[in-house]
C-alpha cells in the first residue's frame, strides 16, 4: 500500500529515457523516503506523480520513474502546464475578465473565504494554507463554515445592540451593556478581518513560491499588502491562476470550484 506525505519540495530532472513505450525521468530524492511513498514532482514544466520504489531512497539519490503528465496530487483540475512559470496567469485587477455573471467572480465579491478555500483544494493545503495531510478537513467547508458564522453572529449582534438603543434620540441607553456588547462585536470582527488577511496571504506566498513568482512591488510584503488592502481581487486572481476556466466550468458549491470530472 502506498503512503502520501506532502512535507517535501520534490524536484524531476527529465532525462529521454522510456521503458516500453513509456517516457522516464530520473527524479532526485528531496529527502530520506520509505518504499511506496508518493509526491509530486515536475519535469518539463508538467507535474506528475513519483512512487518510490520498494527499499526507499535517501536523500538526494536518483532513481527512475514513468513521466505521466498531469498525474500529480497538485492538479486540481487544471493541467500544470496551463499554469505559467514565473508569473502570474493575469493581473490582480481582472476580476471580470470572464464576464460579470461569472461563478467565481460572485463567490470572489460574496464569499471570498469560502472561495479561498476552494484554492486551497486544488492546492492541497490545509484552511491555514499550510500542506495538507491526509484526512484533514476540507478549507473549502472549513472557511464555508467561518463566514456563515461571522454572518450569523454579524445578525445577532445588530439584534442585541438595537435593543439597548433609545428610540427617541437614537443614542445608547445609559447604564445598558451597549458598550460592552459592542466591544466584543468589533474584537470578534477585528480577529476575522486578521485571520483573513493571514490565510490570504499564505495562500498566495505559496503559489508564488511554488511557481517562482518574483514580487514586483512593496519588495518582502507584497503577499500582506495584497491579502491587506485587495483581499477580494487577490482571492480571485489566486483562483484564476489555479483553474482553466476556459476550459472547465466555474461551480460555487463544489469542493474545487470545479466540476467533479475536472
Amino acid at each position: 500500500m502506498s503512503t502520501t506525505k506532502q512535507d517535501y519540495e520534490p524536484m524531476a530532472v527529465a532525462m529521454p529515457t522510456a521503458v516500453k513505450g513509456v517516457p522516464m525521468v530520473e527524479v532526485s530524492a528531496p529527502s530520506d523516503l520509505p518504499g511506496g511513498y508518493v509526491f509530486d514532482a515536475v519535469a518539463n514544466g508538467q507535474t506528475f506523480s513519483v512512487t518510490v520504489p520498494a527499499g526507499g531512497v535517501s536523500r538526494g539519490q536518483t532513481f527512475s520513474a514513468p513521466f505521466v503528465p498531469g498525474g500529480g496530487r497538485h492538479g486540481g483540475g487544471v493541467p500544470a502546464s496551463a499554469v505559467p512559470e514565473g508569473r502570474w496567469k493575469d493581473g490582480l485587477c481582472d476580476c471580470c475578465m470572464f464576464g460579470c455573471c461569472h461563478p467565481t467572480l460572485w463567490m470572489g465579491m460574496c464569499c471570498p473565504l469560502a472561495l479561498l478555500g476552494q484554492v486551497q483544494n486544488r492546492l492541497r493545503l490545509d484552511w491555514l494554507g499550510e500542506r495538507a495531510n491526509p484526512g484533514d478537513q476540507s478549507p473549502f467547508k472549513v472557511l464555508l463554515g467561518i463566514t456563515f458564522f461571522a454572518m450569523v453572529w454579524s445578525q445577532l449582534f445588530s439584534s442585541l445592540l438595537s435593543g439597548y438603543i433609545d428610540p427617541n434620540t437614537g443614542l445608547p441607553i445609559e447604564g445598558s451593556p451597549f458598550w460592552s456588547i459592542y466591544s466584543v462585536n468589533i474584537a470578534f470582527s477585528l480577529a476575522l478581518g486578521v485571520f483573513s488577511i493571514y490565510v490570504i496571504l499564505k495562500t498566495r506566498r505559496y503559489i508564488r513560491e511554488s511557481s517562482g513568482i518574483p514580487e514586483e512591488s512593496c519588495q518582502g510584503c507584497e503577499d500582506c499588502c495584497c491579502a491587506t488592502w485587495c483581499g477580494c481581487c487577490t482571492v480571485l486572481q489566486m483562483a484564476r491562476h489555479t483553474a482553466d476556466y476556459e476550459t472547465y466550468t466555474a461551480k460555487c458549491c463544489s469542493e474545487t470550484g470545479l466540476p467533479v470530472s475536472a
